[in-house]
């Protein structure tokens, strides 16, 4: 099987999902900020800004959607690199794919070692990619009922004290703070385009990185 095509074409649609579910939602949030109908102002004496709870809704589900696509990035490496270890473990004694705590993603980086790649030789950013998987399990294991938002969690943050996948806004607090967890909010995990292009050719880098290893034994 080409496990490289098929890679590149599940890559391919999670970028297509970002692209199209993603504009809606922006597209409210700018009507909002731009003050476009149907989020026009009325007079109001208190002074308090509108349509707070429609942008704050549309912001939520930018970043659903953004969360959603990691999650598709993480479940194609992960049956990429499963079907990569296929090929080439012993039928009567495979290879443990899990790491306890520690997660799918170091499991195959061990078994990767132990069949004799150097993981420094990999032109991807594996830093980056376990960011990935950590925003996606983030994402899929929620922890507070009255919170629709997803923030990194205190352990991440202590692995990666200033995480690729922020907004702006808290990138700043972070720079301020320098990395420094005194934040009185946890940062929300934020993906845009940008950054879902980045992450994605960092998997993809992997993966060919990968074959040709293959290839080459």
């Amino acid at each position: 099987m080409d496990l490289e095509h098929f890679l590149k074409e599940r890559l391919k649609y999670s970028q297509y999902f970002f692209t199209h579910a993603s504009r809606p939602f922006e597209d409210i949030i700018s009507a909002i900020e731009a003050e476009k109908p149907p989020y026009v102002p009325v007079y109001d004496e208190s002074g308090e800004p509108q349509y707070v709870q429609e942008w704050v809704d549309a912001s939520t589900g930018l970043e659903s959607v953004g969360i959603t696509a990691l999650s598709m990035l993480a479940s194609s490496l992960k049956l990429f690199l499963n079907d990569w270890v296929c090929r080439i473990e012993p039928r009567d004694k495979p290879y443990k794919r899990t790491s306890g705590n520690r997660g799918w993603f170091h499991a195959y980086k061990i078994i990767l070692k132990d069949v004799g790649l150097n993981l420094q030789e990999c032109p991807a950013d594996l830093e980056l990619i376990e960011q990935v998987i950590l925003a996606r399990n983030r994402g899929q294991h929620a922890e507070s009922l009255i919170n629709l938002r997803t923030t990194h969690s205190e352990n991440d943050l202590k692995k990666y004290p200033s995480p690729y996948f922020v907004s702006e806004t808290d990138k700043r607090i972070i720079d301020f703070d320098d990395g420094d967890q005194s934040w009185w909010l946890t940062p929300h995990i934020f993906v845009d385009q940008e950054k879902l292009v980045q992450v994605t050719s960092e998997v993809e880098k992997m993966c060919v990185w990968l074959e040709e290893c293959y290839r080459n034994t």
